[in-house]
């Protein structure tokens, strides 16, 4: 409920405002901080949390703007239609160019929502018509409600509202596992969906939601002086939401209210400075991404920890050690022995080169199966088309009794298949917790964890502690709170099984599990995994550690130019005439 207070305690700021200073220059402040952070908000979770740049949010802005007006203004519609009809139409556009967005990356795709921003300005200048282009529409409806003498304030209360309901969505996503989820996608989309995440849904979604926000944005701004003109709506508003953004502090919850706070002011300031104002914009904006590439937001959060760690103290004793627990799995339908991963005729190749030849393997219910073969064997490409990043292009793959050839990476992981990667899949911006947490199936769906987390966080609070005990189970409990670029190259490997752990897998593929490690790491390694035998995970790895592999597996694989030339329990492997030879080298004699 300490959350719910302090967003009560906002709403009470926002109605007390205009009372506390009746004068209409300030309120017309509010309103243009209010409506410049709504579009900056929604800028923030699409490029600060997912990734995905935009340059062309002045279109949606634009969007919601004219589609509310126009029908207000043309039609007489009321001003709660007009404005449903604004957003859908901007939210539509959004969903149009978030398809677009998801074949397209990077500069592409700030390139695509530029050209999409410019269009929408060339229509709005070119279609007289409807929308009155340079001389713009007269007489649109004012937001007050029929209440005129009171219209500035009736139109902050409005604003500032719907500001504390986008800012609401905002620190949700910041502070639940939707924002980890972007993150993830942020980061590596390919890890993404190997922990269940459908990350063309999201990334889509997310650009439905910066429209959505832009969209209201124009709508707000449409009704805010009873005119519009297509001058409103050019690159330069873009840039403003983006330096706001920035400055404020990119992929950090607060950051878009405090940039359009700063943005505002600053505008205020340099009225007077028109040739140079984009001189100060640009070379303050150099130096925030130089010294504070944090932004505001971020150097409030380091002030507030550095006075929280010199009030707690350094002299606080250390937490006693705890035991650690038993791993405990959800069931599989598969009795210990019996075929899990059934693998027959699988064949890879790109562009003309067979990574993968006519592969057919069994993997059996609670076993540890290893890979094994010389560098460029295709062991690899088999775990990636094991796991659904990379689709066979012959051959069936069987799961439990379930066809899993047709389905995505995300859909496999939900099914049990998870997996860990030869070069680290951690999300640097997440702690060592919240990274385990990425695992966790969802409990709750996005609007069910709104009101969980606006209550107070209990099932947040739930997973983390279940991501403590699995981090307790490998022994690395006290990173928690630290980023996984803290720790060491071991105790990262560790934190990445936790992850693949939280899946609750029937079948965990590790990728070269001790590449890298030093000798006490491996020993460690190797403890976990049998650890995990014993909890009833199966493992599938491959490693080019000879003894580690005869060491811990129960049957092995034996890969050499794409094609399995031996299988069979270590010790027939060993004496393999064809394996020896493709590791040693065939006597010419």
């Amino acid at each position: 409920m300490k959350r719910f207070r302090l967003y009560l305690l906002a709403a009470l700021l926002i109605a007390a405002f205009p009372f506390i200073i009746p004068n209409d220059y300030f309120l017309h402040l509010g309103q243009d901080i209010a409506i410049l952070a709504i579009g900056a908000i929604g800028l923030n979770i699409l490029l600060g949390f997912s990734g995905q740049l935009s340059l062309g949010q002045t279109g949606f802005f634009a969007l919601g703007a004219y589609g509310s007006a126009v029908l207000a203004t043309r039609l007489g519609w009321p001003l709660p239609l007009s404005f449903a009809a604004g957003l859908a139409v901007a939210s539509l556009a959004g969903l149009a160019l978030g398809l677009v967005a998801l074949r397209t990356r990077t500069h592409y795709l700030a390139m695509v929502t530029l050209a999409f921003g410019y269009i929408v300005a060339i229509v709005a200048q070119r279609a007289v018509g409807l929308t009155g282009g340079a001389m713009g529409l007269l007489g649109v409806p004012q937001l007050n409600f029929g209440n005129v003498r009171e219209g500035a304030q009736i139109f902050f209360w409005t604003v500032a509202a719907a500001l504390l309901l986008v800012q609401l969505v905002s620190d949700y996503i910041a502070q639940s596992n939707v924002g980890r989820n972007l993150h993830a996608i942020k980061e590596s989309e390919s890890f993404a969906l190997t922990v269940g995440i459908n990350a063309p849904v999201w990334r889509a979604g997310t650009f439905v939601f910066g429209a959505f926000t832009a969209g209201l944005a124009g709508c707000f701004f449409a009704h805010q002086s009873g005119y519009v003109g297509s001058d409103a709506f050019g690159f330069d508003r873009s840039v403003s939401l983006l330096i706001a953004v920035v400055i404020g502090g990119l992929g950090r919850s607060s950051g878009a209210l405090l940039g359009a706070i700063i943005v505002v002011l600053l505008n205020q300031l340099t009225a007077g400075l028109y040739e140079v104002a984009f001189y100060i914009f640009g070379s303050i904006l150099l130096a925030v991404m130089l010294f504070f590439p944090a932004g505001a937001a971020g150097a409030l959060d380091a002030l507030v920890r550095l006075v929280r760690r010199q009030a707690a103290g350094a002299g606080a004793d250390p937490a006693p050690a705890q035991a650690v627990p038993a791993l405990t799995l959800a069931p599989g339908a598969v009795a210990p022995g019996e075929p899990l991963l059934v693998l027959e005729g699988v064949t890879k190749s790109y562009a003309g080169v067979v990574a993968v030849n006519d592969v057919s393997f069994t993997v059996r219910a609670g076993t540890v199966h290893a890979l094994i073969g010389p560098n460029g064997a295709g062991k690899s490409t088999l775990i990636n088309v094991v796991s659904g990043l990379y689709a066979a292009n012959s051959g069936s793959m069987r799961f439990a009794g379930t066809d899993i050839a047709g389905l995505p990476a995300n859909r496999r992981a939900r099914l049990g298949i998870t997996r860990t990667f030869q070069n680290l899949q951690l999300i640097g911006t997440q702690t060592v917790a919240e990274n385990v947490m990425l695992g966790l199936p969802p409990t709750r769906g996005v609007v069910g964890g709104f009101f969980d987390w606006l209550a107070g966080g209990a099932n947040e609070s739930a997973q983390r502690e279940r991501a403590l005990s699995l981090l307790r189970f490998l022994g690395i409990e006290q990173f928690a709170d630290a980023m996984p670029g803290d720790l060491s190259y071991g105790h990262r490997k560790l934190c990445e099984l936790a992850r693949a752990l939280a899946q609750s897998p029937r079948l965990m593929l590790l990728d070269e599990p001790i590449a890298g490690l030093n000798e006490g790491e491996v020993k460690e390694i190797v403890s976990v995994i049998g650890r995990l035998r014993q909890a009833g995970v199966t493992v599938l790895l491959v490693e080019h550690n000879m003894p580690f592999v005869m060491s811990v597996s129960d049957t092995i694989t034996v890969l050499d130019y794409g094609r399995k030339i031996g299988e069979g329990r270590p010790e027939e492997v060993r004496g393999n005439p064809e394996v020896v030879a493709a590791y040693l080298g065939k006597d010419d004699e």
